[in-house]
């Protein structure tokens, strides 16, 4: 996980960070499709000018889904469908192409809500059918990994009667179905993110109550049966993981919050095939800093993203891994109340898109859209030493 690479400098060898060099963060202009509140949970980028962040947006009968699209040049809504209830909510997008992308999320008319998920052919967006944990169970997806169109995997959880439980779904083949997961809590046992490298090799993560505490929740899949693997904690007495990025069945990096008992703090965790363990990482306030997303291209390129509170108001928080060291990159705040970023997603350590929400005033909450860029970085190959990487701007 901790990669760097050897330049021989006046016959000394010195060892420096191989990987991620985003340094800088630019708000995109990004459109507005509801009346009071727009949001965007997850996006997932297959190129410089190909992107899809999804989420909700309200209307005068509820929250329906909200798409958008990146073509290089500017953002834009694209129609997407709704299962005729009265909330529609997308939480995660995974993009294998331009023409197959797969989002999860749920939605409800009256009673429990149900498993959505949609699927995105190169021109349509269309619901598909997925299952439900039962009759009286409320179920929620939070994040998909696609590692072709026919196996992904879903994950979030369910309402059980007394306590959520862990939720996974996967597609084989044509059909999405229910596997069995386990549950390490007392109360409370919850899946927020998962990062598959291959369809037997998956990682998920999120959090379990133990009825005194709630601490850190990693799960992984072996193809026959998900397995629950030690995991550490910082503080004493919440530590959540939000979101798992996996470059290879032997690198992950987990991002969430542990609270020290003053404040709530920024929490990495780094796997090594072995064991997980926690790195430094810095925070930008004094009170409240949590990360929310990671994407990680490589063990030493990797972004993570999510808020910071300055005391007065809840601003965007940008981190990049360089293979050494987690440091802040200085990012805009859109807004004039709080600035959220809820995902990222990367296809260089120097191109990366982070998307969330900016709080205007008044109640109203609008999409936000960060393209976090820097210079690329060196390569075996004669470039000019000013080359800068396409930016996501528009």
């Amino acid at each position: 996980m901790f990669a760097v690479m050897a330049i021989v400098l006046g016959g000394v060898v010195v060892s420096t960070p191989a990987g991620a060099v985003v340094d800088s963060a630019v708000v995109v202009p990004s459109p507005n499709a509801g009346n009071s509140i727009d949001r965007m949970s997850s996006a997932a980028c297959v190129s410089e000018a190909w992107c899809v962040a999804v989420g909700f947006t309200s209307t005068d009968s509820g929250n329906v889904t909200l798409i958008e699209m990146w073509n290089g040049t500017e953002w834009s809504v694209v129609s997407s469908p709704n299962t005729g209830a009265s909330d529609s909510v997308l939480s995660s997008v995974s993009c294998l192409s331009v023409s197959s992308c797969t989002a999860v999320g749920d939605s409800t008319s009256t009673g429990p809500r149900k498993s959505l998920v949609e699927v995105w052919n190169g021109t349509d967006w269309s619901v598909v059918s997925s299952p439900g944990a039962g009759s009286f169970r409320s179920d929620e997806l939070k994040s998909v990994s696609c590692v072709s169109a026919s196996d992904c995997v879903a994950v979030g959880y369910t309402w059980a009667g007394s306590a959520y439980e862990t939720l996974v779904m996967v597609l084989d083949g044509s059909v999405w179905s229910i596997v069995s997961s386990p549950n390490a809590g007392t109360s409370d046992d919850e899946l927020f993110s998962v990062s598959c490298v291959s369809a037997s090799d998956c990682v998920a993560v999120g959090s379990t109550n133990t009825g005194s505490a709630t601490e850190t929740l990693v799960m992984v899949w072996n193809d026959t049966v998900w397995s629950i693997v030690s995991s550490p904690n910082a503080g004493t007495i919440n530590d959540e993981l939000f979101s798992v990025s996996c470059v290879s069945v032997s690198e992950c990096v987990a991002v969430g919050s542990t609270y020290t008992g003053s404040a709530t703090e920024t929490l990495v965790m780094v796997w090594n095939d072995t064991v997980w363990s926690i790195v430094s990482s810095p925070n930008a306030g004094t009170i409240f800093d949590a990360l929310n997303s990671v994407s990680c291209v490589s063990g030493s390129d990797c972004v993570a993203v999510g808020l910071t509170y300055t005391g007065s108001a809840y601003e965007t928080l940008v981190i990049v891994w360089n293979g050494m060291v987690w440091s802040i990159v200085s990012s805009p705040t859109a807004g004039s109340i709080n600035d959220v970023l809820f995902s990222v997603s990367c296809v260089s350590g120097s191109e990366c898109v982070a998307v969330g929400h900016t709080d205007t005033g008044n109640n109203v909450r609008e999409t936000l859209v960060m393209s976090l860029t820097g210079p690329v970085p060196p390569s075996t190959t004669t470039a000019p030493s000013d080359q800068v990487a396409p930016a996501f701007t528009g």
